[in-house]
C-alpha cells in the first residue's frame, strides 16, 4: 500500500465523489418545495439492516427536508452476522420486526429497509384497519411508476418517447400504466443488468429516453447515471411518494387502491422447489422439458393463450396456432399467458438449486383475483409434483 501511495497508484475514492452522487440522487427529486413542506411531518422509520445504506440514505433524506427520519438503532451499524435478523432481506416480513416496534412507539407513517449492499427497498405501510403491509416489489415499482409518470405528465415534462423497463417476471400491472400515460414499456429477462443494456442502447440510438425500470425482487431504478438498481434513489423516491400522497390525504395503501380500482386487481406470488444434487438438477430439467413437450392448454379453469419459449426463442399462440420470434437472448424460461394479463413463469434458479415458479393474475375485484391465483397455483404445482 505505501509503494502504491509513493507512486500514485493508490487513490481513495472520498467525499468529493459522495457529494456528486449524492447531488445528482437529489436531482432525481420531483417535487422538492412539497418534501420541504410536507417532510418535516412525515415520520419515516428506516433500517439499513445492519448494510451501506444508512449513511447515504439519511444524508439524502436529510438534505431534501425530511426531518422525521427515526433509524433502528439495533440495525445501525455493520454487523457480518446479521445477528438481529434470520435473513437481511427486505423481502422477509422478519426483517422488519425491529423496525415495525419502533414505528408502532414512534406513530411512524412508514417504515423502509434497504437490503446490505442497499440495491433493494422494501417499504411497509397500513391499510385502513390499520394493520401494517409490506409492499410487494411489484407494487411499489407500480406505485413508483405511476407517480413518477403522472408527475411527470402534471409538470409538462413526460417525453414523447419515454419508456418503462420490467422483467419478464413482473406484474403486467406496469404495462396498463404506461399505456395509461402513452408511454412504452419494455420487458427484459430477470436480472437488472439486461435492464441497463436498454438504458445503453436507448443513449446509443436516441430512440427512447429511459423514464424508469424494475423488477419483481425489490430493485427500482430512475435517472440514468446509476446502470444498476438503487435503494438510496428508490427510498427516496418512496418517501417523496409517501409525502406527496399523504398532502392529498392519502397513503401509499390508498394510493396502490385506487391503481387497482383503475387498472384491475393484479396478484403475484412466488413458489421455489428446491431440487439439490445432480439428481435434483435432472428433476429440473425434466420438469421444463414436460411443460415445454406438452404445453398446458388451461390452468385454474381458464384457457391458455400464449406460450413462449425462450430458450428456443419462439412465442406460439394457442389459440390459432400463430407463432412469433422472441427478441431477447437464448435462456431455459417458459412463460405461459391467459387471454387477459394473466400469466405464469417457469425457470431455473441462477445461483441456486432450484426451480421458479412466478405467478400473476388479474381480476375485477381482490376477492376473485385471491381464489384465481390458488387456483393457477394449485394446478400448476400440482403437475410439477407429478413429474417424476
Amino acid at each position: 500500500e505505501e509503494e502504491a501511495r509513493r507512486q500514485g497508484l493508490l487513490h481513495i475514492i472520498g467525499e468529493e465523489i459522495d457529494r456528486i452522487y449524492i447531488e445528482r440522487v437529489k436531482n432525481l427529486a420531483f417535487r422538492k418545495e412539497l418534501i420541504r413542506q410536507v417532510g418535516k411531518d412525515l415520520r419515516i422509520v428506516y433500517t439499513p439492516l445492519h448494510g451501506t445504506g444508512t449513511m447515504p440514505v439519511r444524508r439524502v433524506l436529510k438534505e431534501l427536508g425530511f426531518q422525521e427520519v427515526m433509524i433502528v438503532p439495533e440495525q445501525e451499524k455493520p454487523d457480518p452476522d446479521f445477528s438481529t435478523v434470520r435473513s437481511p432481506n427486505p423481502e422477509d416480513p422478519k426483517a422488519f420486526e425491529l423496525a415495525l416496534k419502533l414505528a408502532e412507539e414512534a406513530g411512524a407513517d412508514i417504515v423502509v429497509a434497504t437490503d446490505p449492499d442497499c440495491d433493494r427497498v422494501g417499504a411497509i405501510v397500513w391499510d385502513k384497519e390499520k394493520n401494517p403491509r409490506l409492499l410487494t416489489g411489484n407494487q411499489t415499482g407500480a406505485l413508483l411508476m405511476d407517480y413518477i409518470l403522472s408527475t411527470m405528465q402534471e409538470q409538462k415534462r413526460l417525453p414523447k418517447n419515454g419508456a418503462v423497463v420490467k422483467t419478464i417476471v413482473t406484474s403486467e400491472l406496469g404495462a396498463e400504466i404506461a399505456q395509461y400515460y402513452g408511454v412504452d414499456i419494455l420487458n427484459t429477462l430477470t436480472g437488472f443488468k439486461f435492464i441497463a443494456e436498454k438504458m445503453k442502447e436507448f443513449e446509443e440510438t436516441g430512440e427512447k429516453q429511459f423514464l424508469f425500470g424494475y423488477e419483481e425482487s425489490y430493485g427500482y431504478l430512475a435517472g440514468t447515471f446509476v446502470r444498476d438498481k438503487d435503494a438510496v434513489i428508490a427510498t427516496m423516491l418512496i418517501c417523496e411518494m409517501a409525502a406527496y400522497y399523504r398532502s392529498k390525504g392519502m397513503t401509499l395503501y390508498d394510493a396502490l387502491m385506487g391503481l387497482y380500482k383503475r387498472h384491475g386487481y393484479y396478484l403475484e406470488d412466488l413458489e421455489s422447489v428446491t431440487l439439490a444434487g445432480k439428481e435434483g438438477m435432472e428433476r429440473i430439467q425434466r420438469i421444463l422439458e414436460s411443460f415445454r413437450r406438452e404445453v398446458p392448454e388451461q390452468a385454474g379453469g381458464k384457457r391458455i393463450a400464449l406460450f413462449r419459449d425462450y430458450q428456443s426463442g419462439k412465442g406460439m399462440h394457442l389459440l390459432t396456432g400463430e407463432t412469433e420470434h422472441l427478441d431477447l437472448p437464448k435462456s431455459d424460461v417458459l412463460h405461459f399467458t391467459f387471454e387477459d394479463h394473466s400469466w405464469f413463469c417457469i425457470r431455473p434458479s441462477g445461483t441456486e438449486p432450484k426451480i421458479k415458479v412466478y405467478f400473476s393474475v388479474v381480476e375485477k375485484d381482490m376477492e376473485e383475483a385471491k381464489k384465481r391465483l390458488e387456483a393457477v397455483k394449485a394446478d400448476v404445482m400440482a403437475r410439477i409434483e407429478r413429474i417424476p
